[in-house]
């Protein structure tokens, strides 16, 4: 990490915490309204308005004025208030891995695979990582459900929804900018918002959002190009100064209209920019394990050396210290690759630009007072180009390994639901769900001539869903749903233009999942819950990396749907007339067919691979707590564990680069060469699956001594054991357990019309890896199966970011 950005950052952080830190002498009335709105959030997990105390799901509810005091910005802040989540970055830097209890999508830059974890914005399910971002400006509330999700939120989920809701246009005329500077990454973000009535019956929001970063990494691969040059020149053709070196751009106007007690209709236009440099010259990949102890560079020097090994060029061009941390040494893209380039692409620096739109129309109508009628429309269009290299070195020798690609995804949904608010034991909801989506992808070598293999994926999906609720007595509920399903895709590749035979080329997947929950309310400060629950995510077609010859014989690229079933019971509870907020559960699942992802490097080419891993189980407890103490109003404590046992009970996976028959590479023999390639992974944990997660922190908010200007802070410890996140579980990829630190303060004015915030996160600069593959060209791949020991591979990953210092400043005039 650059010493002279963490010693601006260390020090804008101390003249904060000097500034603000001043004697608390009352609470103010501002405080007091936020104190209770933990208690006053509405959740709508089963698309009913409950109070967070009665409601019989395990799930986590942060509303607006709690997203501000905890300084939730980002779906990774969720990690300090949520139990079993774990939220990661992936290639194309809007988007990100999502899991929870263990369950969750480890190579979420796959355009074909829709993640287990699904993010709902505003009504509209969006199966993809690259939605996670848009969903994060302008935050009204966020909902975390944890397990399976089968009846309120479009398409099934076996693992879990986040529901994110934006915010609305207000009834009285409201301005805000806010803009914020992170010292380390030199990050640059400015945000306005104008929002209010236009009629009596018609409102409108505009929020506009803009971010320059230049990046939190350093790339050290220009230190080796004057060694390297003086042995081969040309070896070394240049790199970047660092990584990510993003722009970012998002816009969402907002219109709400009431025209009478009876009917609104609320109407999200959402549209989001990303430009940057390629992915793994930003350092998106780094090496992070070398079993020699430095990087295996020989394959390079021998490519650059004109086919003639030269360990000499192989020692100079090992700069990389082979850790997670700040630092990578990644070169750029050889300009020779590029000349004659497919695209037409010049720039060694490579690309990484990515947009989305996302456009939602809510109508409800209530025609009694007991019945409501709902309908979300939602349409989103995704369009990726991405130019990379994966040499993973200061060099590019190999033009095999850079690659130019392009997605464009479309989908449309439509859901409608009928729902009762009855006055007697009985009420009910039913709906509708419809998707139709298009796919078309392809990533193609980046060398003159190469073949575009273009892969287009057409989904549908139709759905019915409802539940009955039984009020059995004034304490007991009873409600029972479920949901069918069946989703339709077709699947074709077109090499430069000619259809390449597939077999399937087209696939149903049908499926009908129940809930059942059982729910005691003794009294309304006390609530037990048991339920049965089952989740479903269809299966489909993986589109490879293919840059060969036209296929001689049809290409299966068919993976499996995934399932669970199982049940958990909770109970929450206030206790101390309040004070103490406490949610517990306890969980089963078993899961089957569950769906695997993975980056291949194994033939020396990154192909994305989509596995199905036979059964695995996933139960363990969690629990959330939240303390305000009479005696000293504006201080709240909180925190959240998890436990979690997620391992599979049936896995036959492919075996990592070099893994010999000792180390468990002993199935799946092949007659010609005479070596193993499985491995049955039943009994080791998940990928990126820690047994255990946690949290603990604390806020407090108050009055200084100087009149009108009051001030806060928070700081959360987040902890998680050791965990793998490497597909084949390949021991190097192991992560030591960690603490991550964060904090804030915050100076503000009483009536809200300004306020000036330091943000800490990651202040402790811990690194640990995401997502985690082979490095191409290294290993020995004839060695891996056998008893010949001394094949391994280098290892690359995708690290967190290291210490944020956001100074941050936000201003109210209306």
């Amino acid at each position: 990490m650059n010493i002279t950005k963490t010693g601006v950052s260390c020090a804008a952080l101390a003249w904060a915490l000097v500034c603000v830190s001043m004697p608390a002498v009352a609470q103010t009335q501002t405080d007091q309204d936020e104190a209770s709105a933990i208690d006053e959030v509405v959740v709508t997990a089963r698309r009913r308005d409950e109070a967070p105390i009665s409601v019989p799901v395990s799930v986590t509810v942060l509303g607006s004025e709690q997203l501000r005091t905890l300084a939730v910005d980002s779906l990774q802040d969720l990690r300090a208030v949520t139990p079993g989540i774990s939220v990661g970055e992936v290639s194309g830097g809007v988007g990100g891995t999502v899991s929870l209890r263990g369950v969750g999508t480890t190579a979420g830059s796959n355009p074909t695979f829709e993640q287990t974890v699904a993010v709902n914005i505003d009504g509209v399910q969006l199966s993809r990582g690259g939605a996670v971002r848009v969903g994060q400006i302008d935050m009204e509330k966020i909902e975390v459900l944890r397990g399976p999700q089968a009846l309120f939120f479009g398409k099934n989920s076996p693992a879990g929804v986040i529901s994110i809701t934006t915010a609305d246009p207000t009834r009285t005329f409201e301005t805000e900018v806010r803009g914020g500077y992170e010292f380390n990454a030199q990050e640059r973000q400015l945000e306005a918002t104008i929002s209010g009535p236009i009629t009596d019956t018609l409102a409108a929001r505009l929020v506009v959002y803009g971010a320059d970063m230049e990046g939190w990494r350093d790339n050290i691969a220009d230190t080796a190009a004057a060694a390297t040059n003086a042995i081969r020149p040309g070896s070394v053709t240049g790199s970047t100064s660092g990584g990510p070196q993003q722009r970012f751009f998002f816009t969402r106007g907002t219109l709400k209209w009431e025209p009478t007690a009876a009917f609104d209709a609320r109407l999200k236009l959402s549209y989001a920019d990303n430009e940057g440099i390629g992915y793994n010259q930003a350092g998106g990949f780094q090496r992070i394990y070398c079993p020699n102890g430095v990087p295996q560079l020989a394959p390079q020097a021998t490519a650059l050396n004109g086919g003639v090994a030269n360990p000499a060029l192989a020692t100079a061009l090992s700069v990389d210290n082979c850790r997670a941390d700040a630092t990578y040494a990644n070169g750029n893209i050889n300009p020779a690759f590029l000349v004659g380039s497919p695209e037409g692409f010049t720039d060694a620096d490579g690309a990484g630009n990515y947009s989305q739109q996302l456009h939602s129309l809510e109508l409800n109508y209530r025609p009694t007072d007991w019945l409501k009628l709902t309908s979300v429309t939602g349409w989103a269009k995704n369009d990726d180009f991405r130019v990379d290299t994966y040499a993973v070195a200061p060099s590019d020798a190999v033009g095999a390994n850079d690659f130019t690609g392009n997605t464009g995804y479309t989908q449309f949904t439509q859901e409608v639901r009928v729902s009762s608010d009855l006055s007697g034991p009985f009420n009910f909801l039913v709906g509708g769900f419809y998707e139709s989506s298009e796919l078309e992808t392809y990533t193609r070598n980046i060398l003159a001539g190469a073949p575009l293999f273009l892969h287009f994926i057409d989904g549908t999906t139709q759905s019915v869903f409802g539940q009955a609720l039984w009020d059995i007595s004034d304490k007991l509920e009873l409600a029972g749903g479920l949901r069918w399903s069946k989703e339709s895709k077709d699947f074709a590749v077109a090499r430069n233009g000619v259809f390449q035979p597939v077999a399937p080329g087209s696939a149903d997947f049908e499926n009908t999942s129940p809930e059942v929950t059982l729910t005691w309310r003794p009294t309304d400060r006390l609530t037990l819950y048991g339920a049965y629950k089952e989740g479903f995510k269809s299966g489909g077609f993986a589109a490879a990396t293919n840059t060969g010859a036209a296929f001689t014989t049809p290409l299966n690229a068919l993976y499996l749907p995934e399932s669970a079933e199982g049940f958990e019971g909770g109970i929450k509870a206030l206790l101390f007339d309040g004070a103490l907020r406490v949610n517990t559960a306890a969980y089963s699942y078993d899961y089957t067919n569950l769906q695997v992802n993975s980056l291949d490097n194994s033939s020396g080419v990154p192909v994305i691979r989509v596995n199905n891993a036979g059964a695995a189980t996933v139960k363990g407890f969690e629990g959330d707590f939240t303390l305000r103490l009479p005696a000293m109003p504006g201080l709240t404590i909180r925190g959240a564990a998890n436990f979690n046992d997620a391992t599979y009970t049936d896995f036959l996976a492919t075996c990592y680069i070099g893994q010999t028959v000792a180390d468990g590479c002993n199935l799946l023999l092949n007659p010609t060469t005479g070596r193993f390639t499985g491995q049955q992974l039943g009994g080791q944990r998940l990928v990126n699956a820690p047994e255990w997660t946690g949290s603990l922190g604390g806020s407090y908010t108050g009055s200084t001594a100087v009149e009108g200007i009051d001030w806060g802070m928070n700081v959360d410890a987040l902890f998680k054991s050791e965990y793998n996140p490497h597909p084949e579980l390949h021991p190097g990829a192991a992560q030591d357990g960690v603490t991550f630190l964060n904090a804030g303060v915050r100076v503000f004015s009483s009536d809200r019309r300004w306020e000036l915030a330091v943000i800490g996160r990651n202040l402790t600069e811990e690194y640990r890896v995401d997502v985690a593959s082979n490095v191409p060209q290294t290993g020995i791949a004839t060695r891996t199966g056998s008893t010949t020991v001394g094949g391994l591979a280098d290892l690359s990953g995708n690290v967190n970011r290291g210490r944020e210092v956001m100074l941050q400043l936000t201003f109210r005039p209306f």
